[in-house]
């Protein structure tokens, strides 16, 4: 069976909760677990992130908004959801393809933190040759 899990961050102090999704009708609740008790917390709807079923090459989670490295392009692909096709696709300007390429890839940050790790100014620079 697949995991089925959720990532959002806390409205109280902006941290990443990973656990299950329940939205209400006025708020955005994250079930997770804190030292094996079962908690809840309001979370921020905008960063509701889902879990594809992969990991990328360290064996991290990749979900929904994941932005990866991938060293043989030398470029950045930001994981979304394609709703007309009902699949997860790494995305980068025009380029669409399948997240099932993204074992070999590294996780370097999300759309939501603007995070680009140790890789984003080779990628940037390789773009700019293209």
């Amino acid at each position: 069976m697949r995991e089925i899990l959720f990532k959002a961050k806390r409205w109280s102090d902006g941290k990443w909760l990973y656990g299950d999704l329940n939205q209400l009708q006025d708020s955005t609740i994250i079930h997770w677990y804190n030292n094996g008790c079962r908690v809840a917390d309001e979370v921020d709807p905008s960063t509701v992130c889902q879990y594809t079923g992969l990991k990328d090459k360290n064996g991290k989670r990749i979900f929904e908004g994941d932005n990866v490295y991938d060293p043989h392009e030398n470029s950045i692909y930001t994981v979304e959801w394609n709703e007309n096709n009902a699949i997860f696709q790494m995305a980068h300007d025009w380029r669409r393809r399948s997240v099932e390429t993204a074992y070999y890839c590294e996780i370097i940050g999300n759309i939501y933190d603007g995070e680009g790790g140790q890789h984003e100014e080779v990628a940037r620079g390789a773009d700019e040759v293209q």
